[in-house]
């Protein structure tokens, strides 16, 4: 059989369709994984042979041509028919509907016609014959007519009843519903009313309404991405996601949210959508006022805990680690910020309760140290007036009074300065370190130590607060070193005023200790054993911290004790 054929440039538009629907298959075939992808490809190919059978009807220069390649179209009309009504029912319960079963059934009708068309020329089961008037127009036999009901009728219905349900069951998927409704109604009418003679034109209408129709369905399957299994991952996190998420605009105002933060907040989400974000967070109108961030930024607020029972009453309130981050556009340009609270309640408290048990471990070996030592140096001044003691006695006993009375000299400045350092030791001992920590307790201690000793001892803080954190032994040791830094100005310098300085280097913290006493020589430590037997403690406190101790003094001039000790690694 030959055919003859002639160019004419009617065929453009189905040129022009057939690569339209060939590239939504290519389109839907990468992405196969998302639901009603792949029988939504499979549509597309079989509409390109149909509009491919329309092109070449055009170029067709002789009647039986003409016929042939309508017979072609119509032998993938009912696939066409049966690929969409798949597709529709895998878009609108995925997995459920378009089961093997189901699929083996609708399978059946498209190959049962394919096959009257087939044998058409034989049997005439599909078609009566055909009229030409401006274009061929078919006479339908019983089959055809029970075709053409099936395509129309049953699988519209089935088409419809999906949508439906998907309609009343899905409020997210109504807009995509309401376009794959436009373009089934749409194509199909135009389709029909080409077909029927109420719509003569010499370009193909029928494949423009085709297009429309495919058309419509692609947006709405890839458009609002509701089946991409990844948007679909991502907004079952956010709705699953523990920590709370506000989504605002530039004005602050709230757009979006999750149920965490509903629940964190207090209230329903239709009511928090819209309000702006300082009326209901403690810092909301400092960060309002100043929320040009450029990366992530981190605050600490608490509000109060969830309802309990369902009524109005909160509980206690709860710590929140605030995350703020700017929403940028591909120009670079904010158009929102997203806030992240993160619930760090149990978080802290379990960090509370560690430190609290490190310096509470850290406080009973210090006090065990300082109870060794205190036994050491008592034991040496209670050796000291036993020996002296028994000196003044045989000097009595020859009647040598007044060197007997410069002895018990001695013995009064040694008992006094052991009740001194007694009592220094027992005031170290009491320091309320167990609940305040570094600085609150040193503090308090120099509060007492310049009521008991008339010292005037001064503490420099740096200017924008304390922002770093020590281990809890290193807190004691830090305390200890400055003590004896303390007893050495007030017993051997003849000191009036001491300043205590902190300085925040980088990872380290630098603490100065300095005296207006007298000073000596750094160098002659030997002559005065006292002294260098305590700078020698103090020493090893440090070294035993990973710090490092420097004393700088001149004869006059005072002296200056250098503590630097590393801070926590997450604080460095």
């Amino acid at each position: 059989m030959s055919f003859r054929y002639i160019y004419t440039p009617v065929i453009w538009p189905s040129v022009l369709i057939v690569l339209l629907l060939i590239t939504l298959a290519i389109y839907s075939g990468r992405r196969r994984s998302v639901p009603g992808a792949l029988p939504f490809m499979i549509a597309c190919l079989f509409a390109a042979m149909w509009a491919i059978g329309s092109m070449m009807e055009y170029v067709a220069a002789d009647l039986a041509a003409k016929i042939f390649w309508v017979k072609f179209q119509a032998a993938w009309q009912v696939p066409v028919a049966t690929a969409v009504t798949c597709f529709v029912l895998e878009y609108t319960r995925p997995g459920r509907w378009l089961t093997p079963r189901n699929l083996a059934l609708l399978s059946v009708p498209p190959f049962l016609i394919f096959l009257v068309i087939l044998t058409d020329n034989r049997y005439h089961l599909a078609w009566r014959g055909f009229t030409f008037a401006e274009s061929i127009q078919p006479q339908f036999s019983t089959v055809g007519w029970v075709a053409y009901a099936y395509t129309f009728g049953v699988l519209g219905i089935i088409n419809l009843v999906a949508f439906g349900w998907l309609f009343l069951h899905s409020p997210q998927h109504r807009w995509p519903v309401v376009l794959m409704l436009v373009g089934q109604f749409g194509g199909r009418i135009l389709y029909m009313m080409e077909r029927t003679g109420l719509l003569h034109s010499i370009l193909p209408i029928d494949l423009f309404g085709m297009a429309f129709e495919f058309l419509m369905y692609a947006l709405a399957l890839f458009g609002f991405r509701i089946l991409d299994p990844i948007p679909l991952a991502r907004q079952t996190t956010i709705e699953q996601l523990h920590a709370g998420m506000l989504v605002l605009d530039t004005q602050g105002k709230i757009v979006n949210l999750n149920p965490a933060a509903s629940s964190i907040l207090g209230a329903p989400a239709n009511h928090l959508l819209g309000r702006p974000v300082q009326e209901l967070l403690p810092t909301g109108i400092e960060l309002a006022a100043d929320l040009q961030v450029s990366g992530a930024e981190q605050f600490e607020i608490n509000l109060p805990g969830p309802q309990r029972d369902g009524v109005g009453v909160r509980s206690e309130p709860r710590a929140y680690q605030l995350e703020v981050s700017s929403l940028n556009d591909w120009r670079g340009l904010v158009v929102g910020y997203l806030f992240l609270l993160h619930d760090v309640t149990a978080q802290k408290w379990v960090q509370a309760q560690l430190i609290e048990k490190q310096r509470a471990l850290a406080i009973m070996t210090e006090r065990e140290r300082l109870a060794r030592e205190l036994h050491d140096d008592l034991g040496q001044v209670l050796a000291f007036i036993s020996t002296q003691g028994h000196v003044v006695q045989e000097l009595l006993d020859r009647g040598e009074v007044a060197t007997a009375g410069s002895y018990v000299a001695r013995l009064i400045e040694a008992a006094d300065e052991a009740d001194s350092d007694i009592r220094e030791s027992i005031l170290s001992l009491r320091s309320p370190f167990s609940s305040q920590g570094l600085i609150p307790a040193l503090q308090d201690y120099l509060r007492h130590y310049e009521q008991r000793y008339g010292l005037r001892i001064e503490v420099l803080l740096p200017e924008h607060g304390l922002d770093w954190t020590l281990e809890p032994v290193a807190e004691v040791q830090v305390l200890r070193i400055l003590q004896e830094g303390l007893a050495n100005a007030r017993k051997h310098s003849g000191a009036h005023c001491v300043q205590v300085a902190f300085t925040h280097l980088d990872g380290r913290i630098q603490i100065i200790l300095r005296d207006d006493g007298q000073g000596f020589q750094p160098g002659k430590l030997q002559d005065d054993w006292p002294r260098g037997f305590g700078l020698q403690f103090m020493r090893e406190r440090a070294e035993a911290i990973g710090g490092s101790l420097d004393v700088r003094s001149v004869p006059g001039e005072g002296t200056e004790i250098e503590l630097v000790v590393l801070l926590k690694e997450n604080h460095a």
